[in-house]
């Protein structure tokens, strides 16, 4: 159940900071200041288990959060340089490189119910994003960008599932996390700082919430793949991400002033049928 609580925890983050965004923070601020809130989040796990850490695997944490922070920065360029009906769809290919990837851990071979639940999660995400048509200004490089965070963010998370468990989850996790966030530091400070202030006085509650929100849902994917070992059977569940950021964005688009972006027939069957796809998953993997 933690994937799928750190999926609602998810669309709830983006919408606090959509409404960030929109109120005047720069896209820099908010992936600086969630790289930040994410270190601190797992900091405090040094202080339990540590009979259990093993030092010499700890270099598996690093590496889990460099793959993390090039698949942040993958993110945030793939979205930047080109139209986002691109990038979503390609960013959802991170459960198939999961689901591949983990066919290289040993002893991991996901069933062919899991497999169905993997097509149907890309087949649905793909399906909710997918909106009216609008030109792509550089489609290529929006397309290799999107690509190398879902590979990226799929490898972190299979690190994560091989190397916490070889580490001690409690070393492991504040090891990974506080890469992210000393890496953001000298890489993305610079970004921030060049940045305009917002001059909406409740920009920085929304950004405040958005940031905690995230680190929680982090937490939770952390736990369930760091303690549980199952990445595909995570990302499955987490993939209805997408669904709950829809439905809230819907829910708050008018009280909140939001642009909603689901605005004919078609657009609302494709979603429809991309929200069944995803629950299909859902059920899947929890039952």
């Amino acid at each position: 159940m933690l994937p799928l609580a750190s999926a609602l925890l998810y669309a709830a983050a983006a919408l606090c900071l959509k409404t960030a965004l929109g109120r005047g923070f720069s896209s820099w601020s908010v992936l600086f200041f969630s790289n930040m809130v994410l270190g601190l989040f797992f900091l405090p796990l040094l202080f339990f288990g540590t009979d259990g850490w093993q030092a010499a695997a700890a270099p598996w944490a690093l590496l889990a959060g460099f793959l993390f922070f090039v698949g942040q920065i993958g993110t945030f360029r793939s979205l930047q340089s080109g139209d986002v009906s691109i990038a979503t769809p390609a960013l959802a290919a991170k459960v198939v490189f999961v689901a591949l990837l983990s066919l290289f851990v040993p002893g991991s071979r996901p069933d062919p119910d899991l497999w169905l639940a993997v097509v149907l999660t890309m087949a649905g995400m793909i399906l909710l994003q997918g909106g009216p048509d609008r030109p792509a200004s550089r489609p290529l490089p929006t397309l290799a960008w999107a690509l190398l965070a879902a590979f990226s963010f799929a490898a972190a998370d299979i690190v994560v599932q091989t190397g916490a468990p070889a580490a001690g989850f409690t070393l492991f996790m504040p090891v990974m996390f506080g890469t992210v966030a000393v890496l953001a530091l000298p890489l993305l400070w610079p970004h921030v700082l060049r940045s305009p202030r917002p001059r909406d006085p409740g920009a920085r509650r929304w950004m405040t919430a958005g940031v905690v929100l995230l680190g929680l849902q982090a937490v939770g994917m952390g736990t369930a793949i760091g303690l549980f070992g199952d990445a595909t059977g995570a990302n499955v569940v987490y993939g209805s991400r997408g669904l709950w950021s829809l439905l809230f964005l819907a829910l708050a688009a008018r009280m909140l002033g939001l642009e909603d972006s689901v605005s004919d027939r078609r657009t609302l069957a494709r979603r429809f049928l991309g929200a069944i796809f995803i629950l299909g998953a859902v059920m899947l993997v929890l039952f």
